[in-house]
């Protein structure tokens, strides 16, 4: 009868020890997220409208800013921050490609367009004979403006070429003889005062000054090129992402986008809760 009675205990003990076991491993549960972003629109879409809504549910978020687009995937990668907003999901797909990365793609923010600006021009009736025109040289956005020109009638680019992957050398016919310049994209808006024009993404555009109102034209901006936060697919389910992704699908996100990012893209869950209220 002892021995039984020792041996209950000694199963007490033990179940009591596990759920102390399991409390603990809750209480521990991630409450820190570290995100990188470039410097500009979308850190400041993280610091104004994304932490303080984590912040009432006991997270603390840091912002590491980077100035390129390839840090922040080799970052994540390797641990180093959480998750990343700065690129769209076409990028990704490739980046990861090239770099033997799984990486995810997780949902799309509310973006500023790529568009082409002047500091010379007002119109597209003002591109002429030899016209030198920068644009972003990574392949994703080289590509987004080539594609630009072609919807302006500027130039054709071989039929049988990856239209998102299009480069400078797939062009087979340039009417005005355009000087196309592929440049870093940090360095577009620098470019504006040696160029005719030029293509900028939103980030660097509204980080160097410029409004989308000032712009010559904006791109019609299909899903594949919103920007996106990305995690490690080991990540994606794991409390710290969900907690990210329900701020960011949050009604009062919304009401920040309404009031703070006026011509952005919005993603498609805003769209769809505004569409329903």
């Amino acid at each position: 009868m002892k021995k039984t009675l020792l041996y209950i205990t000694l199963l007490f003990s033990l179940f009591v020890l596990g759920a102390c076991g399991s409390d603990s491993a809750t209480s521990e549960e991630k409450k820190e997220i570290v995100i990188g972003a470039t410097a500009g629109p979308y850190s400041d879409q993280l610091k104004d409208g994304i932490i303080p809504i984590l912040e009432k549910d006991g997270y603390e978020v840091k912002i590491v800013e980077f100035n390129d687009y390839i840090q922040p995937n080799i970052s994540l990668n390797e641990g180093e921050i959480d998750a990343n907003l700065y690129q769209n999901s076409i990028y990704l797909k490739q980046f990861n490609k090239d770099h033997n990365m799984d990486l995810v793609a997780s949902y799309a923010v509310p973006t500023a367009p790529i568009a082409l600006y002047s500091e010379k021009h007002k119109s597209l009736d003002d591109i002429k004979e030899g016209s030198t025109i920068t644009m972003p040289n990574d392949p994703t956005n080289l590509a987004r403006s080539l594609n630009m020109l072609v919807s302006f009638g500027l130039i054709e680019v071989d039929e049988d070429a990856d239209p998102t992957i299009v480069s400078e050398k797939d062009i087979v016919k340039n009417k005005l003889n355009l000087k196309i310049k592929p440049i870093d994209p940090a360095q577009t808006p620098r470019s504006l005062g040696d160029t005719d024009f030029a293509f900028i993404n939103g980030n660097y555009a509204l980080a160097s000054g410029l409004k989308l109102d000032e712009a010559v034209e904006i791109e019609k901006t299909p899903e594949g090129y919103l920007i996106y936060v990305t995690v490690r697919k080991e990540d994606e389910d794991k409390p710290f992402a969900k907690a990210l992704e329900k701020a960011y699908k949050s009604d009062e996100f919304l009401e920040y986008t309404n009031k703070n990012a006026k011509g952005y893209v919005k993603p498609p869950y805003q769209v769809e809760k505004e569409g329903n209220k």
